[in-house]
C-alpha cells in the first residue's frame, strides 16, 4: 500500500485498527504510552515510534484513538505531539468520542501547519474492532475523504462520508443514544422475564429472529443474560466509557432544543451502577440495577478455584 499510517492510541480499539491495517498490507507506525502495546504492535509487523511526533514524521495518515480531551490536546499540540512532526498535506483521521469543540480546537492547531484533521469516529465495540466490523462516520472535505478511503477500509466494514467537520459526531452521539436506550430497555425485559418465571435461554434463544432484537442485543445481551460483566475477554466495554458519552449526548441535546426524555430515562440505571462499583464493568451491568429494584437480585458466583501447578 502507497499510504503510510501512523496511530496514536493503541488501545482496545487503535490497536484492532493498527492490526487490521497490517493485515490489509499498510506499513504502520504506532505510538503509546504502554510500552507493551507498542511492543504487541511490533511482534505483529508494526513499527514502534518513541513519541507522536515521530508517527506523524514517518506518515501520510494518522489515527488517533484516545480516552479525553486532555489527551486529544497532548497527543496533537503537546510536547513531542503529532504538530511537531506534522508536514503539510498530512491527514490526521479522529476516531474518539469526543466533544465537538475540542476536536475543532486540534484541526485548527494542525491547520496552522497545513495539516488536516477529519472528524471520524467508529460506531463498534471492541470485538467488532478486531475483526473489521465497525462503521466510520467521516466528516470534513469530500476530496480528503477520498484520499484516505483506502485506509478506511483497511480496518473497517463500512465507511461514510457524512458532510462537514462534526457531522460525524453528531451522528456518532445519535447512534450512542440509542444505544443506551436499547440496552436499559433489555435490562428492564430480563427482569421482567425473571419475575414472571420465564426461562432467560428460552427468552434469549426465541428473540434472536423476533421482531424485537437489535444490534446492541446481539452484542451485549449474552453478557447480560449470563450476568457477566466484569470478564475483559466478554465485555464490550467500560460503563464509566458510556456515562462519557451520555454526558456528551446530553449536552448536544440541550444546545439544540430537542427533548430527549427516554434517552434521560435510561441513564439512571448507569449511574446507579457506577456508584455502587461497577464503573470498570460493561454497560451491561446496569442490569443488576433493575434486578435489584424489582428484589431479584442474582445469587454471587464463587470464585473460580485456581488450579495446582
Amino acid at each position: 500500500m502507497s499510504l503510510r499510517v501512523g496511530v496514536c492510541g493503541l488501545g482496545i480499539m487503535g490497536g484492532a485498527f493498527a492490526a487490521n491495517l497490517l493485515k490489509a498490507g499498510f506499513e504502520v507506525t504506532g505510538f503509546d504510552p504502554v510500552k507493551s502495546k507498542v511492543n504487541a504492535l511490533v511482534k505483529a509487523g508494526g513499527k514502534g515510534a518513541k513519541t507522536c511526533a515521530e508517527v506523524a514524521r514517518k506518515s501520510d495518515v494518522v489515527i488517533t484513538s484516545l480516552t479525553s480531551p486532555k489527551i486529544l490536546h497532548a497527543v496533537v499540540s503537546g510536547k513531542d505531539g503529532i504538530l511537531a512532526g506534522a508536514g503539510k498535506g498530512l491527514i490526521v483521521l479522529e476516531t474518539s468520542t469526543l466533544s465537538i469543540e475540542d476536536k475543532d480546537a486540534a484541526r485548527e492547531a494542525l491547520a496552522a501547519k497545513g495539516a488536516i484533521l477529519m472528524d471520524s469516529p467508529v460506531s463498534g465495540a471492541g470485538k467488532q474492532a478486531l475483526t473489521g466490523e465497525i462503521t466510520v462516520m467521516c466528516s470534513g472535505a469530500k476530496k480528503d475523504f477520498t484520499r484516505v478511503k483506502p485506509v478506511l477500509e483497511g480496518f473497517s466494514m463500512l465507511q461514510y462520508h457524512v458532510g462537514p467537520f462534526g457531522d460525524g459526531m453528531k451522528l456518532k452521539m445519535l447512534i450512542n443514544m440509542l444505544i443506551s436506550v436499547h440496552g436499559a430497555a433489555f435490562a428492564e425485559a430480563i427482569t421482567l422475564a425473571r419475575a414472571s418465571g420465564i426461562d432467560l435461554g428460552v427468552f434469549g434463544e426465541v428473540l434472536k429472529k423476533s421482531a424485537g432484537n437489535s444490534r446492541v442485543i446481539e452484542y451485549r445481551g449474552p453478557l447480560m443474560l449470563a450476568d457477566e460483566y466484569a470478564d475483559p475477554k466478554v465485555k464490550t466495554a467500560d460503563l464509566t466509557v458510556m456515562i462519557k458519552d451520555n454526558n456528551l449526548i446530553e449536552e448536544y441535546a440541550k444546545s439544540n432544543n430537542a427533548p430527549v426524555p427516554v434517552f434521560q430515562a435510561s441513564m439512571f440505571s448507569a449511574y446507579a451502577a457506577q456508584a455502587q462499583g461497577y464503573g470498570s464493568e460493561d454497560p451491561g451491568v446496569v442490569t443488576r440495577i433493575y434486578e435489584q429494584m424489582a428484589n431479584i437480585p442474582r445469587k454471587k458466583r464463587a470464585p473460580a478455584k485456581r488450579k495446582k501447578k
